[in-house]
């Protein structure tokens, strides 16, 4: 029976991987089913705007895009190219990790926290000034990432101070994002701020 139980925590975990959907909870104290409750962590995202309320069709209102991403970034960089992800920008309405930038706070960073693979910076008033946030290497190239965020405006473009790699730098309607690309134009990681 014991065997059976390792057998079945051992397909759930592969059938997740596989499927990519979330982890089922099986009640076992085994390692593969710590790995298997771990998929859940390693992140996801939405957003939308639908333009329509859901409480009634008949009373119309307008909803500003979001989007929120939970969980690790250098799992699946495929949400860096997702509609909702580049509208939610534009209008300086993305959160991840919980975190969101407040483009009216006062800027300068005073310090900094560490959540996942993500760098939430701080001003003296404790609001959120810039995210950052590291992407699977090797996965998005920059010609992929600039045909998705074309409806985005571009205000400044260039290779890295003393390093490999460029940057393309976005404008929002109060604020900026910047994508980086390594010397291979894949992206590496992106800057949200005000």
């Amino acid at each position: 029976m014991h065997k059976v139980g390792k057998f079945f925590s051992a397909t759930v975990v592969v059938s997740t991987l596989v499927l990519g959907s979330t982890a089922a909870y099986v009640t076992t104290s085994s390692s593969v089913t710590h790995a298997a409750e771990q998929v859940q962590k390693w992140g996801h995202g939405e957003g939308g705007a639908s333009g329509v309320s859901t409480e009634s069709t008949t009373n119309l209102k307008t909803v500003t895009p979001w989007y929120n991403y939970e969980g690790y970034t250098t799992y699946d960089p495929s949400f860096t190219q997702d509609y909702n992800f580049v509208r939610a920008l534009k209008y300086d309405n993305v959160g991840i990790d919980g975190y969101k930038v407040d483009t009216s706070a006062k800027s300068g960073v005073d310090h900094s926290k560490k959540v996942y693979d993500t760098t939430v910076d701080y001003n003296s008033d404790n609001k959120v000034v810039q995210i950052t946030f590291f992407t699977k290497p090797d996965s998005v190239s920059k010609d992929t990432f600039k045909k998705a965020h074309t409806s985005n405006k571009i205000t400044d473009e260039g290779k890295l101070g003393n390093k490999d790699g460029t940057f393309v730098k976005y404008g929002t309607n109060n604020g900026f994002y910047t994508a980086y690309f390594d010397q291979n134009d894949y992206l590496t990681e992106i800057t949200i701020g005000q």
